[in-house]
């Protein structure tokens, strides 16, 4: 039965191990989770910006509510100038080209 116990996964993992290194080993699991939440906080904020990224203005709306609406006018203002700006960049040809 001792050999039985000595064979298992949790013993040659976990239980062989003295307190002081458990200790030692239990002390980086904040580290660990801190980098967990910071690598899935980038990834979601890349994500974030690559859904947004032909929007104009905020990504990220406040909690109290919608924009005001001087940021939405300024907002549909901008984005009429950007596509306007592009039509001036076209070149109009005849034909089939």
């Amino acid at each position: 039965m001792g050999d039985d116990k000595k064979e298992s996964l949790w013993y040659k993992l976990w239980d062989h191990r003295s307190l002081k290194e458990k200790q030692r080993l239990r002390s980086f699991v904040p580290y660990i989770l801190y980098g967990i939440a910071v690598f899935y906080g980038i990834i979601y904020l890349s994500i974030l910006n690559t859904i947004n990224r032909e929007r104009v203005g905020t990504t990220v709306k406040t909690w109290f509510g919608g924009d005001t609406d001087e940021i939405i006018k300024a907002r549909a203002r901008e984005e009429k100038e950007i596509k306007e700006s592009f039509k001036a960049l076209r070149k109009r040809v005849s034909g089939s080209r």
